[in-house]
C-alpha cells in the first residue's frame, strides 16, 4: 500500500523537479548575465542601468524557491552528517523513525510558511520600483512552492514510515535521479589523476 503511494507520487514529483531545477538553472543563467550588464553600463559606459539590481533579486528569490523540491527530493539540504551515516548503518530503522520526524517538522513549518506567505501576498497590489509588473507576481512564489514542497515532504514521510517497517526499498529512485547530476566516480577518478598528472609535469621537466 505504502509503496503504491510513494510510486503514485514519484510519478510526478520526480520530473517536476528535474524541470523546476532546470528552469532555476536559466534563472541563474539570466541573473549572471544581468548583473554582469549593469556591473558594464556603470563602471565602463557610466550609464547605470535602474532596473537590474531589483529585476536580479526577484529572479534570485523565484531561482531559490524552485530549487527546494529538488533540494529536498535529493536530500541535498545543508546538514552535518557524519553522526546520521553512522546511524543509517548501525540501526536503519531508528535512523527512518528520526527521519519521519523531521519530515513532519518539514511539514508543519511549509504550512506555517503557506498560511504568512498567503497573508503577504495579499499584500502584493504595489508595483515594483522600477519593473512593470505588480508585486502579486513576486509574493505568489512562496506559498506555492511551500505547498508543493510539502507534497515532495509527505513522499519522504512514506520512505521512512517504510524503512520503520523494514522496508528499505528505493521505490523513488533517489539516488538514480542524484546520480545524474553528479559527476560518476569514475570521472571524478580520472580527473583527480589528471590533476596528479599535471602537479607532476614541473617535476619532471626540472
Amino acid at each position: 500500500m505504502l509503496r503504491t503511494i510513494e510510486k503514485a507520487l514519484n510519478t510526478v514529483t520526480t520530473p517536476l523537479a528535474k524541470v523546476l531545477r532546470s528552469v532555476a538553472g536559466i534563472l541563474l543563467l539570466v541573473m549572471t548575465v544581468m548583473v554582469v550588464a549593469q556591473v558594464l553600463f556603470r563602471y565602463v559606459f557610466n550609464i547605470p542601468l535602474s532596473w537590474t539590481d531589483e529585476a536580479a533579486r526577484f529572479l534570485m528569490i523565484y531561482m531559490t524557491y524552485l530549487c527546494l523540491p529538488f533540494v529536498y527530493l535529493a536530500d541535498k539540504n545543508i546538514a552535518m552528517t557524519f553522526v546520521t551515516e553512522i546511524l543509517e548503518k548501525k540501526a536503519p530503522r531508528v535512523f527512518a523513525t528520526f527521519c519521519l520526524i523531521g519530515h513532519i517538522s518539514a511539514i508543519v513549518v511549509f504550512a506555517v510558511w503557506i498560511k504568512f506567505g498567503w497573508n503577504f501576498y495579499n499584500t502584493g497590489s504595489v508595483m515594483a520600483d522600477s519593473l512593470p509588473i505588480s508585486m502579486y507576481v513576486i509574493y505568489i512564489i512562496p506559498p506555492v512552492m511551500m505547498a508543493v514542497t510539502s507534497v515532495y515532504a509527505l513522499q519522504k514521510g512514506i520512505q521512512a514510515i517504510r524503512g520503520m517497517l523494514g522496508d528499505f526499498t528505493d521505490v523513488s529512485q533517489t539516488q538514480a535521479t542524484v546520480a545524474q547530476y553528479e559527476p560518476s566516480p569514475i570521472q571524478v577518478e580520472s580527473s583527480d589523476a589528471a590533476e596528479q598528472d599535471a602537479n607532476l609535469e614541473p617535476k619532471v621537466a626540472s
